[in-house]
């Protein structure tokens, strides 16, 4: 399945996965139209293919594989089916010395580590220099397995494991209308149901296919129950269809709802606080130089403050666990109330939080700079923190907690995600040393608001109540 503009978006430029050591970080990153993401396996790689970070992501995807993380034999087959599951548009090369005459074998093309970016891009958009190495490979009619899991699978093909994870059972190759979307739907984390309906109409032949959701009115005599154990997922809908093949297409589809359910659930698992609502730190750094390398592209501004709450022991120790669980909470909702739609909180410890302030698209004001809009952002938020009631915090609630926290701005303050995120953090102990309940906001940062500052930066206090 190559994927279409309805399944990919339209989103320019190339993400680049780069697998193990491949020496070509530094050549690449030249390239604003490339974004870049270092794995360290094989199997990272399939992981990151099928999860971007968010849907402004380049929409064509290349993976290129070191030598030191290149399956081992019998493997790079299954690698590259594995990868076209997810993405059957990824081109797939590896690292070597074409002037050796390298076996590119089951990759789509060999690499050498000075290629520059626009060498790839000519491999990539099939440049007469490398059609005919470019050209794809055969297809192998041997079972392949996903790497690293032989002893599960017990050699079992890679389509038969996709039909057993959704209960399908098992049609000729003929019969069956590509189940590949739906598996890079999910692996996306996008609504399947779009997708399935279409595929749904293509197996029966009919275009008048629907889905009516749950709670829209009673469903029509004719429609047929999507339903997961006792749970149901919607109605399927047709006066062309048989009923028989629409129960068949109902069962199937019931399937793929709850695999998509489980996916989902499992990534707000993986990557929310489940006290707060807030990011967990494996979203922040995950999301971190993601968003530094788009902000690069689009020459942009990113902010990082690091903050925590003044003294949070003493209300832990004092009030009690539920009061310290009931005060994170709410910083949290208040944080959430003042930040913008692109922003991200994150909890990264205790009670140490991230935001993440930045503009994939620009500032929505023209005239506005962006360092200086997220200070004032920070202010207002240290503010509404100070004017906070906690019940559980009894007479003492209003006016008794603060913050101390720190901002840096890419690319003044920082050029990577650790180098940002020390530096916000340094700058919040410059706060706590200085008295708390400050926010300090880093020298380049003041700079490109274009006042004066000190080495140290300048901090902002607010008086509380």
């Amino acid at each position: 399945m190559r994927a279409t503009s309805d399944d990919r978006g339209s989103r320019s430029g190339y993400r680049v996965i780069l697998v193990g050591r491949t020496g070509m970080e530094g050549s690449l990153r030249a390239d604003a139209g490339l974004e870049l993401i270092r794995v360290r396996s094989a199997f990272d790689a399939i992981g990151e293919l099928g999860d971007p970070i968010d849907h402004d992501s380049p929409s064509r995807s290349v993976v290129i594989v070191g030598p030191d993380a290149s399956p081992a034999d019998g493997r790079g087959r299954s690698f590259v089916q594995a990868l076209r599951l997810v993405d059957a548009g990824v081109s797939v090369l590896r690292v070597g010395r074409r002037a050796d005459g390298a076996d590119r074998g089951p990759f789509d093309g060999v690499v050498e580590p000075s290629l520059s970016p626009d060498g790839l891009r000519a491999m990539l958009e099939g440049g007469p220099r490398v059609a005919a190495e470019h050209a794809p490979a055969p297809a192998s009619t041997e079972p392949s397995v996903w790497p690293g899991s032989e002893s599960l699978t017990e050699g079992m093909p890679i389509d038969a494991l996709v039909r057993a994870a959704v209960g399908a059972e098992a049609k000729p190759a003929h019969d069956r209308v590509g189940d590949e979307p739906m598996v890079a739907a999910i692996l996306r984390g996008q609504d399947a149901m779009g997708v399935g309906l279409r595929l749904i109409r293509e197996r029966l032949g009919v275009s008048d296919v629907e889905l009516i959701p749950p709670g829209e009115g009673e469903p029509p005599e004719h429609a047929v129950g999507v339903r997961w154990n006792e749970r149901v997922i919607g109605h399927l809908v047709s006066r062309e269809a048989a009923r028989r093949e629409l129960q068949r297409q109902a069962v199937w589809l019931a399937g793929w709802a709850r695999l998509g359910e489980q996916r989902r659930e499992l990534e707000a698992a993986a990557f929310t606080d489940p006290l707060t609502g807030a990011w967990n730190r494996r979203y922040f750094d995950k999301f971190l130089p993601a968003a530094i390398e788009r902000t690069r592209r689009n020459r942009g501004s990113l902010t990082v403050m690091v903050f925590d709450i003044d003294d949070f022991k003493q209300y832990n120790d004092r009030y009690g666990h539920a009061a310290g669980d009931e005060i994170l909470a709410g910083v949290v909702a208040l944080l959430r109330s003042t930040i913008r739609p692109t922003d991200r909180v994150c909890r990264i410890g205790g009670d140490e939080f991230a935001v993440i302030f930045h503009e994939p698209t620009g500032p929505r004001e023209a005239a506005s700079k962006h360092p200086e809009s997220v200070y004032g952002i920070a202010k207002r938020f240290q503010s509404q923190v100070c004017a906070r009631r906690f019940p559980k915090l009894g007479d003492e609630a209003p006016g008794t907690l603060t913050i101390s926290g720190g901002l840096a701005t890419y690319p003044w303050d920082g050029a990577s995600a650790e180098a940002l995120l020390e530096r916000a953090d340094e700058l919040a102990l410059q706060s706590k040393r200085e008295g708390k309940n400050a926010i300090t906001l880093g020298k380049g940062a003041v700079r490109a608001c274009g006042t004066d500052a000190d080495a140290g930066g300048e901090t902002s206090r607010h008086e509380g109540q």
